[in-house]
């Protein structure tokens, strides 16, 4: 197996025989990702074929920065992000757990762990990770010729991917998990499937039960217009804000305007042109979802500021996310995306485009997500219901938002308590704040993280408010 990674300093060639390669990464000039050290593991394409196909994953390896205490897996989210979501706040956790190797892998599919499609997915093809032009063609036809390879990349195979790191690496002491949205599914079918010896677990805007199915992906658009609206809500009830306490009503009453045909020439000005999903995006932002009332306001009231205001949000919203995706690994890859969150993560199997449309009509904000589960041209798959192999589970603590568009916060307490079942739970509630924790609400994360991984039983359930994601209009 030959294993290269073009635009990097990490090259490992191994024997087909070997599991594991690895070398030091310098990654210039990504100054924060000096001293890691890559990995490339050798892994069964389907652990229910051990010896069939194999596939290679990408894993990143910083050292602990004291006397070593053991290992924290960082589990990014998706399905579709590669493990450099962390990356650009790797400084962040590596002073959290100080004491604690950090493994950051990339799931299989993703950044240079072995893709759905190839070449059309890796760095040496035409568009790089990303699929461009005619690849778009072939990385289909290779779906539809080979749908077996296409459904090994599933959350059963994944989650024994994260086991075989641990057993690989030879990973010993501590091991804790730490999961970010579809990364908090995948810890937890770690700890209930493998045998890995873990520690405790970590979860970051934890994702529903799979029976909680008003709240599968399919039903985005009605998560992110109740969020919306809890936005507007609190609007209204302050005075400094510039809707009023009639929030609500402007922005129903614009759409409707916008839905009958009346000329909006800033709308050029919004992605696709559409409002609803427009306002649902800067839901994810902080700095960004504060401006939402002042541009409802200009744009109901024709105010030309509205030009100037649309652009200095969209601004705001980039700036946030440009150093996470400043890295080649960035690029999210849309056929694991699209087939994981189809088959593993979508209830509404039926659902089509008009539907889709005739259901936006009737909310405020929404997301795009339910427009392309509803196109979803990949050969879906049935997940396996897999039993249990533990009857408890390692001690777990959730962080969640109580504005999180994308993983709803009473969908992630029913879940706790269904977990509560199987061992200790505690959960740090954080007011106001949207999705990822780890992005926005750092200062609430730092104190108990530091504490759970030197004494899981040391955490209390509270409340906690971040200081950057405070509601102060603008």
């Amino acid at each position: 197996m030959v294993f290269v990674l073009v635009g990097s300093s990490c090259v490992s060639a191994t024997s087909s025989s070997d599991q594991i390669s690895k070398v030091d990464c310098n990654d210039a000039p990504n100054e924060m990702l000096a001293g890691s050290v890559c990995h490339s593991i050798t892994v069964p394409l389907d652990y229910a074929e051990k010896d069939g196909a194999q596939i290679s994953l990408f894993v990143r390896e910083f050292p602990a920065l004291e006397s070593k205490r053991g290992t924290v897996l960082l589990l990014a989210g998706g399905p579709g992000e590669s493990g450099a979501s962390f990356y650009a706040d790797v400084e962040f956790f590596r002073d959290t757990f100080s004491s604690y190797d950090i493994i950051i892998p990339d799931h299989r599919g993703t950044g240079y762990s072995t893709k759905l499609c190839e070449p059309e997915e890796t760095a040496k093809s035409e568009g790089g990770l990303s699929l461009v032009g005619d690849e778009w063609g072939s990385c289909f036809g290779q779906f539809y010729s080979d749908t077996a390879r296409a459904h090994a990349f599933n959350l059963n195979n994944a989650a024994q991917d994260v086991a075989s790191i641990i057993d690989t690496l030879q990973l010993r002491d501590d091991i804790f998990i730490y999961g970010v949205s579809y990364g908090t599914s995948l810890s937890l079918a770690v700890a209930e499937q493998t045998d890995a010896k873990l520690t405790g677990i970590i979860l970051d805007s934890l994702t529903p039960l799979p029976s909680d199915t008003y709240q599968s992906l399919g039903y985005r658009s009605q998560l992110t217009d109740r969020v919306g609206r809890q936005l507007l809500n609190r609007c209204a009830s302050d005075p400094s804000c510039p809707l009023g306490q009639n929030a609500t009503d402007i922005l129903r009453d614009l759409l409707v305007r916008i839905d009958s045909g009346e000329s909006f020439p800033i709308l050029e000005g919004v992605p696709n042109g559409d409002l609803r999903q427009f306002l649902g995006m800067l839901l994810d932002v902080p700095a960004a979802r504060v401006q939402i009332p002042s541009i409802i306001a200009a744009m109901a009231s024709n105010d030309e500021a509205v030009v100037d205001k649309v652009q200095n949000v969209t601004q705001t919203y980039e700036a946030f996310l440009d150093p996470i995706l400043s890295f080649e690994q960035s690029v999210g890859s849309i056929p694991l995306t699209s087939l994981m969150s189809g088959s593993e993560f979508n209830a509404r199997k039926d659902l089509t485009t008009e539907q889709v449309a005739s259901e936006a009509a009737s909310l405020l904000f929404t997301s795009p997500l339910p427009t392309y589960l509803a196109a979803n041209q990949f050969p879906l798959y049935a997940p396996k219901a897999i039993e249990p192999s533990r009857t408890s589970l390692p001690p777990i603590l959730v962080f969640h938002g109580t504005m999180d568009p994308k993983t709803s916060y009473e969908g992630a307490m029913r879940r706790i308590e269904e977990l509560r079942a199987f061992t200790e739970v505690e959960v740090i509630t954080l007011i106001d704040a949207p999705h990822a924790a780890y992005l926005t609400s750092k200062d609430c994360l730092s104190a108990p993280l530091r504490n759970f991984t030197k004494d899981t039983t040391s955490i209390v359930s509270r409340e906690c408010v971040a200081e950057d994601v405070r509601l102060l209009w603008q």
